[in-house]
């Protein structure tokens, strides 16, 4: 399996290198520095620094700043994480390439880790960017409890996976990337609380944050930076999460077998 993830892994390196070095990662770093001036400036200039009163009741923290530049730069990385392993087979389809993955005796596990382990390092760097230009515009870090945020961003690391494998499936049925990836991006950015809490939404709306594995993660994230919670204080919201991805990595794997049955039986006979 390690042998099929190294393969992976230094395949994608070498195309993303020769093909295009910097388009997703610049397209990325620029999606989360307009949230990060996007809630500077209305913070300052539209809100004149007044915040509504249940904010701080309800996130526990009135530091508006560092929560919604915390929003931008996790939503940037559940993006990446999304995006590039559940495009994975689709391109192989694109590029007349996943007759060969289909057809060798490689695992499917060592695969997608490959992807995934690639897909950290770029996930990573577009991070640290983000939470570095934020930093310049507001967000403090002196509060946080550093090993609590660095397991849950593995953890979280997860549960985007199992998400990205049902994405996968969703993206090999309708032969499509462009609207199914933009629909859940638009949804999962305005039901999980990047910019604003999700019980200032519509009551009908709110369940849809407890579906999308970024509500808990980024709430959990929020915790261990702004206010240094330990692991433990974020338990409820890590519990949420596995439970999140454990229905996921289920309805994806089945999800993802039947779709590779259906492609094998349409296109190559």
């Amino acid at each position: 399996m390690f042998h099929v993830a190294k393969a992976t892994f230094i395949r994608n390196t070498r195309v993303m290198i020769r093909a295009y070095p910097w388009s997703f990662v610049i397209g990325h770093i620029f999606s989360g520095v307009y949230t990060v001036l996007f809630a500077f400036f209305a913070y300052h200039y539209v809100f004149a620094g007044q915040l509504d009163e249940n904010f701080a009741h309800l996130t526990g923290s009135s530091d508006y700043l560092s929560y919604a530049i915390l929003g931008g730069a996790f939503y940037a990385f559940a993006v990446s994480t999304l995006m590039n392993v559940s495009r994975s087979l689709i391109t192989e389809l694109r590029e007349g390439t996943l007759e060969a993955v289909l057809l060798t005796p490689s695992l499917r596990r060592g695969y997608f880790l490959g992807n995934v382990a690639q897909q950290l390092m770029r996930t990573l760097f577009e991070f640290s960017v983000i939470v570095l230009v934020g930093a310049l515009f507001g967000l403090t870090l002196s509060h946080t409890n550093v090993w609590s945020a660095v397991l849950v961003w593995i953890l979280s690391t997860g549960a985007f996976f199992c998400q990205a494998l049902v994405l996968g499936s969703l993206m090999l049925w309708f032969r499509d990337t462009y609207i199914t990836q933009n629909t859940l991006f638009a949804v999962m950015a305005f039901v999980s609380g990047v910019t604003f809490p999700i019980p200032y939404l519509p009551e009908w709306v709110q369940p849809l944050g407890l579906i999308m594995p970024l509500a808990p993660a980024l709430d959990a994230f929020r915790q261990c930076v702004i206010q240094g919670a330990p692991l433990h204080a974020v338990s409820p919201q890590l519990f949420h999460m596995a439970a999140l991805s454990l229905i996921y990595l289920v309805i994806g794997v089945w999800g993802i077998r039947r779709m590779e049955k259906r492609v094998m039986e349409s296109i190559f006979g």
